[in-house]
């Protein structure tokens, strides 16, 4: 039976025929994907000896480059359980987002792949009486990361349908699942100013991140703000004039009180429609207003305040709505390295594994000790800030990832929707368009802060050999191209490596 497991597994997760491989080359050309900084060698590697002798030659060559460079490469046979190459495997390095790999497989192991997270409406009213709720009404949000207005939206229909048009108590925000602190250890200020690192709060609607488009009008006259439906904004004060053609211009913005989107600057006439994105940094007064304009729209009353506090126990159900299962969560998470769903899924482990408010300090102390408990890790030096990677003071080291993964490939119940999950070489998600040459025969987690390059995931062998991997480079800033030069050279020369009788 295992041996049949893991047929399936190999033959399921990649495509390693040469038939399989021309249709991939053939699609690559239709489709102009023409990323090749070096060609595919096609002589094989016959030997641990001879694929070492070729990782030693790419790395000896960056690594003279530059002295100041940390290289750590750990390479180890899913079939047979042997090491292939190790270098520098316990030297403590920052992961960046392949820091994933372990929330993902944490997550995985304990909250399973059908997990859902559920955002609440309750009441501890006893009637609805002449269209009017005889009490107070509690929204329980629960950091479901892929919440969205609209869901919101059809929650408030729910309540139309039960013919509530008035609630006579307060609207109570329940945001206590997670703690006030809404950025991880470490993260850079710039980090913040960007979706990729919005805030990671109980209340994460339209992952906390507005978008909207600006046009540009007359030569001196305010340019055109065109919000869309999909998002609740707060307020747009839009002071950016229209200016002449091939000015250089740009625009600014910023929180005005009371969560006013204020922008400035100027667009230039000929220029076509600008999308820009705000993260919302309020998250409190945003709430508030979001659901006071939600029941206004509903056309539903509220006599009380719309406030914040816990609820209760013993409430009466109302409406709820469910988030996608976990298995799709960590999908969308590895293949677009999603720091806001590994942010809500770390404080999530931390809320469920605890017992107390989720935090990034519960959810460093859960995923730590579901790794050691349940998966076996040596967790010795591993420092695990935020889930996502972003925190350039997260560290880890080779073998500790390498144990993930092995674990992660011959654990049955998660090793596919962790394995399916990884970025395809030449395919999807952050490998799209890395590796085309060797499409398809690698799964993989990338990992990219300022001077930090990381990559770690499966890669098929010339005879078929499933091999793990782990590539982490720490050094200069501004070599990021070279770095990932790097990495896909070695991760090509697993590719090329054959296993022989006298195997060292």
């Amino acid at each position: 039976m295992k041996i049949l497991y893991v047929i399936v597994m190999i033959c399921m997760l990649f495509t390693m025929d040469s038939m399989s491989f021309a249709k991939s080359k053939t699609h690559q050309k239709k489709n102009k994907v023409i990323t090749k900084p070096y060609s595919f060698a096609k002589t094989p590697l016959y030997g641990s000896l001879a694929l070492s002798a070729d990782l030693n030659n790419a790395i000896y060559a960056e690594g003279s480059r530059n002295n100041n460079v940390d290289i750590a490469v750990y390479v180890k046979s899913m079939r047979y359980g042997d090491s292939l190459y190790l270098r520098n495997i316990n030297q403590r390095l920052t992961p960046a987002s392949t820091l994933k790999i372990f929330t993902a497989e944490a997550a995985l192991i304990y909250l399973g792949p059908n997990y859902r997270f559920s955002t609440q409406i309750l009441t501890d009213a006893k009637e609805i009486k002449g269209g009017v709720l005889q009490g107070n009404l509690y929204v329980v949000l629960t950091g479901d990361p892929t919440l969205t207005y609209d869901d919101l939206t059809d929650l408030a229909d729910k309540l139309k349908m039960q013919q509530i048009q008035a609630i006579s108590g307060n609207v109570y925000i329940d945001n206590t699942a997670y703690d006030q602190r809404f950025y991880g250890p470490g993260w850079e200020g710039k980090d913040k100013q960007y979706c990729y690192g919005a805030p990671i709060s109980a209340s994460i609607i339209n992952r906390n991140c507005l978008s909207f488009k600006m046009t540009p009008s007359q030569v001196g006259r305010a340019t055109r703000v065109v919000t869309s439906p999909q998002y609740f904004y707060p307020g747009i004060r839009n002071t950016v004039v229209t200016s002449m053609p091939k000015r250089a211009c740009s625009v600014k913005l910023s929180t005005d009180p009371g969560s006013v989107i204020s922008i400035e600057g100027c667009m230039p006439k000929n220029q076509q429609a600008w999308g820009l994105s705000y993260v919302v940094t309020d998250i409190p007064e945003y709430n508030r207003s979001l659901f006071k304009n939600l029941l206004s729209q509903a056309s539903i009353r509220v006599y009380g305040r719309v406030t914040f506090g816990s609820a209760p126990d013993r409430l009466a159900y109302l409406a709820s709505h469910q988030s996608e299962p976990l298995r799709t969560l960590v999908n969308e998470m590895l293949k677009k390295s999603d720091n806001v769903i590994a942010g809500a899924l770390f404080k999530k482990l931390g809320q469920l594994y605890t017992g107390r408010q989720g935090s990034w300090e519960s959810g460093s102390f859960a995923v730590t000790n579901i790794l050691s408990k349940e998966a076996g890790v040596n967790v010795n030096g591993l420092r695990i800030l935020d889930g996502s990677g972003l925190s350039p003071d997260n560290l880890t080291t080779p073998q500790q990832i390498m144990q993930v993964l092995d674990f992660a490939y011959h654990h049955y119940q998660t090793s596919y929707d962790f394995i399916s999950a990884l970025p395809i070489a030449g395919v999807d998600g952050t490998l799209k368009h890395r590796l085309t040459h060797v499409a398809r025969r690698v799964r993989a987690k990338t990992g990219t802060i300022s001077g930090v390059v990381t990559l770690a995931g499966y890669a098929v062998a010339w005879n078929k050999e499933p091999l793990a991997f782990v590539i982490m480079v720490n050094g200069p800033t501004g070599m990021r191209w070279r770095y990932k030069l790097l990495e896909d050279k070695i991760v090509t020369s697993l590719t090329r490596y054959v296993r022989t009788e006298n195997q060292a």
